[in-house]
This record gives C-alpha cells, sequence and structure tokens, in this order.
C-alpha cells in the first residue's frame, strides 16, 4: 500500500493543495448560508409585495373593514376594488350623494344631501348628522266630474343626527331631527316646521350579490317613502337587478301640525291623499373618476293619475 509520503514530491503538493481547498470550503459555506438568511430575510420585500403596485405601502390592520366599503359600494361606492386592493385607504368622513328622477305623470324630484361622521369614517360603525333638501313637482285630481288637474311644487331641507352600525357586509344608519317644509298647491303657500326620520340598510351577502332598502316619514307633508333594490355583480364592482320605490302622501288621515305653542292635528282630505308605485331594473356603482352614480328605470303608477315610465339618476362621492 502506498502512503502519501511514497508519492513523488509534485503530486504530493497537488494532492495537499486539493484537501485544503476542500477544507476551506466546508467551512465557509455553511458561514455564508447562516449570513445569508438574515441578510435576506432584511432585504426581501414584503409577503404582499407580489400584489402591491410600486412605492405603495400596504394596509396596516386596523378598524377599517374592506367588507363594509364593498357593502356600502353596493348601493353607490368608494374606490373600486376595495377589497382586492392592498394600497392604503384614507378614512373618509364626509359623503354626497343627489338624485334625480321623473315620469311620464308629471312627477319630479330632485334630492340632495350631505353626510357626516365627526368621530369615526362613513362605513365604520359611529354617530352621524344628514344635512337633506329635496324639490318636488307634481299633479294630481281636483275634481272627478268633469276630471280636471292640479298642479303643485314641494320643498323641504332638514338636519338630522342618529347612528350608523357597520360591520363585514353589512350596514344600517338611523337618524331623525328637525325639517321645515314648503308646498304650493294651486297657487295655495303652507309653510311649516315638523320631523323627520329615516332608515336604511346596505347588505352586501355574498361576493356576488347585494341589497339595500330604506324607510323615510315626514310629518311636514305627512308622507312615507320605501324603497328597495337587490342586484348581482355583472363586471367589477357594478350591480345589476331590480328595484322597487312605493311614495304615500297624506299617508294619515291627519297632518300633525307643530307651531311655537302646541302640536295639533287637522283632518285631511281623500282627494289630497297620493300614491306612487315604481317598478324598475337599476345598474348602481359605475364610475365617473371619483363619482359613483346609479341609473334605473321602468314602469310608474299613481292612484289618481294611471299608468306610465319613469327614469332615475343618482351620483354619490365620498371625501
Amino acid at each position: 500500500m502506498v502512503g502519501e509520503f511514497d508519492l513523488p514530491a509534485k503530486d504530493w503538493a497537488k494532492d495537499k493543495m486539493t484537501r485544503s481547498i476542500s477544507t476551506l470550503l466546508m467551512v465557509l459555506v455553511p458561514c455564508v448560508l447562516v449570513y445569508a438568511g438574515p441578510a435576506r430575510a432584511q432585504y426581501l420585500p414584503p409577503p404582499n409585495a407580489a400584489q402591491s403596485p410600486a412605492g405603495q405601502p400596504v394596509i396596516e390592520p386596523s378598524s377599517f373593514d374592506a367588507n363594509s366599503v364593498l357593502t356600502a359600494r353596493a348601493q353607490y361606492l368608494p374606490p373600486p376594488y376595495a377589497p382586492q386592493s392592498p394600497t392604503f385607504i384614507q378614512r373618509q368622513h364626509v359623503a354626497v350623494s343627489t338624485s334625480f328622477d321623473a315620469d311620464s305623470l308629471g312627477n319630479r324630484n330632485v334630492y340632495v344631501d350631505a353626510t357626516f361622521a365627526p368621530f369615526s369614517g362613513i362605513y365604520e360603525s359611529g354617530a352621524r348628522v344628514r344635512l337633506t333638501g329635496s324639490a318636488n313637482w307634481y299633479r294630481f285630481v281636483t275634481s272627478e266630474d268633469p276630471r280636471t288637474l292640479g298642479s303643485g311644487h314641494y320643498l323641504e331641507g332638514g338636519l338630522l343626527a342618529g347612528y350608523g352600525i357597520w360591520g363585514p357586509g353589512f350596514g344600517v344608519n338611523w337618524l331623525v331631527g328637525p325639517a321645515f317644509g314648503e308646498s304650493v298647491n294651486e297657487g295655495v303657500v303652507t309653510d311649516r316646521w315638523g320631523a323627520k326620520a329615516l332608515i336604511e340598510m346596505y347588505a352586501r351577502p355574498t361576493n356576488l350579490t347585494m341589497a339595500s332598502g330604506s324607510v323615510a316619514y315626514s310629518t311636514i307633508a305627512n308622507n312615507l317613502q320605501a324603497q328597495a333594490k337587490v342586484g348581482i355583480r355583472i363586471f367589477g364592482d357594478v350591480y345589476f337587478g331590480p328595484e322597487a320605490k312605493f311614495t304615500w302622501q297624506r299617508i294619515l288621515p291627519f297632518q300633525i301640525n307643530f307651531s311655537s305653542s302646541a302640536i295639533s292635528t287637522t283632518p285631511v282630505s281623500p282627494q289630497e291623499r297620493i300614491a306612487t308605485t315604481r317598478v324598475g331594473a337599476h345598474i348602481s356603482a359605475l364610475n365617473i373618476g371619483p363619482v359613483l352614480f346609479s341609473i334605473s328605470g321602468g314602469w310608474a303608477h299613481d292612484r289618481q293619475l294611471g299608468s306610465g315610465y319613469y327614469g332615475s339618476v343618482s351620483l354619490y362621492q365620498p371625501f
């Protein structure tokens, strides 16, 4: 058996160098790997970086609920694809909405409101304050024999306060407060103070469906309004589905009158009572820049005037 010292001097030196290099590598490689682990952890992008647009921060855990945003968006709402976008969304404390609708029977309506959430976000639970304003133009029957029609218009403004409860896929707002209205019917002007109350609900039962509804009552016009819509997502965050709206003017057989001295009631003539029904379809949460809008239309029926058709458009923007 030949030992290493029996090798020629040239081969012995080469073998010695090979063994030295192997030994050095066996020591250095583990050291490099041990160092590279922390170094790589230090410079690796965050886990969501693959989904994050360059230069934009990832959402930090907070009370903000993206599902609530999408729930509200089912009605109109904020930035597109909010739940899928890991970018930071600033809390919004104000939302402005407006709508216009008209039918072939001679009824028209313009509505605007501004909702403030001073202590929380619009899509979080907390106190609410809302300024409202509306203008209505309508027709009604003044005589059946011979049949004659009259016309009138009604203006109303209110300051409401209440509370909103928001959770994943669900939201409810209720508000109540004083309001002032002026009605002009066939040239007769009536000014009244009163109260207005409303409750509104938004829900997103699944990732593909939405539902919303509201009920409002005003003592000034003795008016009750209820509306509801459901929809299915057709693309992006845009929903399509049926809607229904019911309005009763002079719904109670008496009119509540608020004055500086007392609250009184006066009887309401059956001829003054107005009821309208609207059933149609809507497309909600379309975008025009930062503004979201909804359009709808369908069949309209008035208890006195008969049947026709209606159209409506609504705009919404949070700040």
